[in-house]
């Protein structure tokens, strides 16, 4: 069986494996993952490929946790003008809407800039934050900013065109072939499954906001993973986190990429457990 056909085999497995519900939050009816027992767990996915990426993690934290995977705002559909407060006040939605206690909260690059920004609200309901590949602030280069500021004159086709050989045929590509190759073959088209417009303006966020404040200002227990080579993220934001709160378990990781739910599921659940 060719690498692409095994997974979209295991990914149509795990799907139909999983209970798909749904929930209203403030931007609409939505559905949510969920899967396992034992104490809650709320995942929060990157900018681009949306929760798919979590496929193989999902199962491995189910083994300890009960593991709930919102559809966030702006996947697979455009995303209305959405500042980083809407964000948030979805997430304390979710925990409200399906009373969820003493939860995880456990962010994947951009999800993992979310948990930290929730973590300052100082919610009862957080027990821990659990971040892999994130960071507290992400000012892009000049050349990215420049070519996102000039998307908007572009239509939509070009603008996903730019992000994929920008971004899709980078270095993380290549980690993604060495140790993933078969889902490596369907990253490109999840990635572009979320719509260009939410790409940019979530690249807005990530360029506007520092949420160190947030994270300061919350004493909830603080983990952080992070790869020495993850090119998306460089590893010194990763550094900067445990900076702001030195308090935090930090592992380094030198195998692998960005996209370690992919890659090295089992330790990207295990990030999420007591150590």
């Amino acid at each position: 069986m060719e690498p692409e056909a095994r997974a979209l085999e295991e990914f149509a497995t795990f799907v139909s494996g999983v209970p798909t519900r749904e929930v209203t939050l403030p931007f609409g009816r939505t559905s949510y993952w969920e899967l396992g027992d034992g104490p809650p767990l709320v995942l929060l996915h990157g900018v681009a490929g949306g929760r798919r990426l979590f496929f193989r993690a999902v199962p491995e934290l189910a083994r300890t946790h009960r593991v709930i995977v919102p559809h966030l705002r702006g996947e697979e559909q455009p995303a209305a003008w959405t500042g980083i407060d809407e964000l948030l006040d979805d997430i304390g939605a979710l925990l409200a809407a399906l009373d969820i206690q003493d939860a995880t909260l456990y962010g994947a690059s951009f999800g993992g800039y979310l948990a930290l920004a929730y973590g300052g609200r100082n919610d009862p309901r957080i027990a821990r934050l659990v971040v892999q590949g994130s960071f507290a602030h992400f000012r892009l280069r000049p050349l990215d900013r420049l070519i996102m500021l000039g998307s908007y004159l572009l239509p939509s086709s070009l603008g996903s065109a730019y992000y994929a050989r920008r971004v899709l045929r980078g270095r993380e590509t290549s980690i993604l072939q060495e140790y993933a190759p078969d889902v490596a073959v369907m990253n490109g088209g999840w990635q572009r499954a979320t719509p260009f417009a939410s790409l940019r303006r979530r690249a807005q966020l990530i360029a506007r906001f520092d949420v160190a404040p947030a994270l300061q200002r919350t004493d909830a227990p603080l983990v952080i993973g992070h790869a020495r080579h993850d090119p998306v993220v460089p590893l010194g934001l990763g550094k900067r986190l445990h900076k702001l709160r030195p308090d935090a378990r930090f592992e380094i990781w030198d195998d692998g990429g960005h996209m370690q739910m992919v890659t090295h599921p089992a330790r990207f659940a295990a990030l999420a457990r007591p150590s």
